[in-house]
């Protein structure tokens, strides 16, 4: 990730001719390697340069780290450890250092040699309708495959949209007190003050009387059944 900001001073860098080139930005970026990142801070962009300098006192100073420099390569290594964070090669002279390309443009290239389904599409959409999905690709220029045998079918539609059977037609009708109760487990839920997460109901049928009680886990359903049967026996 690279992030800059605006330079609002005169500042600049002067060559070793003595002329000055002014500075438009300041930001910092990091060089990725297997172990950690390397960050590059404060680094001036000077658009009059035609070459990108790197500070090794800065950059061993800022990663606690430190540089070997040999005849065809160089070693960036951490100061504790002493392993190995990067490795680059000597060109011409100098030793470059790679830095990794930012992250616009690697999604662009994620982007380009990944293209998902037409079925992907539609749930990362939310389920839409296909021609919806259609119509968003084509208006964004999105890329896709198309799979127009599985076009219609979608396990997650297909259960959201479905209905319940009814129930049959209940003839059972309570004469007293407790002759049929009905329960409940309900959950899980946010957990409450007391840290519960389920609740479990049971309903009178005669006088439409409820209990409830607060359950910590689902399993205590069946020790508050026994209790309720105890205190209303």
């Amino acid at each position: 990730m690279i992030v800059h900001d605006k330079c609002t001073g005169r500042d600049q860098v002067h060559t070793t001719s003595g002329s000055g080139m002014s500075i438009c930005n300041i930001g910092h970026t990091t060089l990725h390697t297997p172990s950690r990142g390397l960050h590059l801070k404060n680094i001036l962009h000077v658009p009059s340069a035609n070459k990108n300098l790197v500070s090794v006192h800065k950059l061993a100073r800022d990663n606690n780290a430190f540089l070997e420099f040999h005849p065809n390569f160089f070693l960036i290594k951490d100061q504790a450890t002493k392993a190995i964070l990067h490795k680059g090669r000597c060109r011409g002279g100098l030793y470059p250092l790679a830095l990794s390309r930012p992250e616009v443009e690697l999604r662009k290239e994620a982007f380009g040699v990944t293209k998902p389904s037409l079925s992907r599409w539609h749930s990362r959409l939310g389920h839409p309708a296909f021609s919806i999905v259609d119509q968003i690709l084509s208006d964004n220029n999105l890329p896709f495959v198309s799979d127009e045998n599985n076009k219609s079918v979608c396990d997650s539609c297909q259960l959201a949209k479905s209905h319940q059977l009814p129930y049959s037609r209940s003839n059972k009708i309570a004469t007293a007190p407790l002759e049929l109760i009905s329960s409940d487990v309900w959950g899980p839920t946010p957990t409450s003050v007391g840290r519960h997460t389920y609740y479990v109901s049971f309903i009178d049928d005669y006088s439409r009387y409820t209990w409830i009680y607060l359950l910590k886990k689902k399993y205590d359903a069946f020790q508050v059944f026994r209790d309720f049967q105890n205190l209303v026996e």
